[in-house]
């Protein structure tokens, strides 16, 4: 068990992979880093941060339900869905670690459209910051697993899955410490601006709307439960808090629910719920 900063949150696959030096010489390097962005902060900041830990915390959510779907899958021999799901949760991981960076820049939401070759280098960049040959290693893995789920999505081998250094532990592993990755610069950006702010800003809902709108030509999907908890953390919260204090018991609950097929229930049944500690202690 470790603890970082007087953080309540205990640390795991972060003291695993990293020394303590390589740790304590990152934080320094973030509180440097967001120390420039609290002290100019404004409405269209806390609007940003808070938004950014939100979808943040989504992409941890959604890894937990694909890695738990993996699982499940596992247990009724559907192989066929693993290149897909464990790739997915490895990328959804990878945004959650650059949403919540100082070194990544909204560009107007951009940062939310970004190619998965860029995010894959962009995180492997992140974590070389920490250990040069721990990021090459992750970015190469994670970099495999999309190649590996693009066999299965272009040309399709007769031969079905093959072996291959991708399976369930291991991406279960990685996902861990991107998750610790993101909750870190959460932490680190909760303290910078408790310590250069002292009043209270609003949130600009214009800026919002990325959070809860889905779609572009074909498709147009307002999201009411996104609505909903975007605007109890602007109403309540405020402001940006780690991810691990901004993830309530209600949202994990109602975005698990989603996946659950509650009108035949029985217990053969994908549930989310029996998964849900498998990368972050969620609520």
């Amino acid at each position: 068990m470790h603890k970082l900063l007087d953080d309540y949150f205990e640390y795991f696959s972060l003291h695993r992979e990293f020394s303590d030096d390589e740790i304590n010489r990152n934080i320094i390097s973030l509180q440097n880093e967001f120390a420039s962005i609290t002290k100019a902060w404004s409405i269209q900041l806390n609007s940003e941060w808070v938004l950014r830990d939100y979808i943040a915390i989504k992409m941890i959510l959604s890894s937990t339900v694909l890695l738990g779907t993996v699982k499940y899958a596992n247990e009724k021999n559907l192989k066929i869905v693993e290149p897909y799901l464990m790739y997915y949760s490895l990328l959804n991981c990878a945004r959650c670690v650059i949403l919540t960076s100082p070194y990544c820049k909204w560009n107007n939401g951009d940062i939310l459209t970004m190619t998965h070759k860029k995010t894959i280098n962009i995180v492997g960049d992140i974590l070389s910051k920490y250990n040069k040959e721990k990021g090459q290693e992750i970015k190469k893995f994670i970099d495999n697993a999309r190649e590996y789920r693009e066999i299965f999505s272009y040309k399709f081998p007769a031969k079905g899955l093959f072996n291959h250094t991708l399976n369930v532990e291991s991406t279960i592993l990685i996902c861990q410490l991107l998750c610790e990755i993101s909750q870190l610069q959460s932490m680190v950006l909760e303290k910078s601006y408790n310590k250069n702010n002292t009043e209270e800003y609003d949130v600009d809902w214009e800026m919002f709307d990325v959070g809860y709108t889905y779609g572009n030509a074909n498709i147009n999907l307002i999201d009411e439960e996104d609505g909903f908890r975007l605007n109890q953390i602007a109403k309540k919260q405020k402001r940006p808090y780690t991810l691990a204090s901004t993830m309530t018991e209600g949202m994990v609950m109602d975005f698990f629910g989603a996946w659950y097929d509650s009108e035949n229930d029985c217990e053969e049944n994908f549930n989310p719920d029996k998964y849900e500690d498998i990368i972050f202690p969620c609520p």
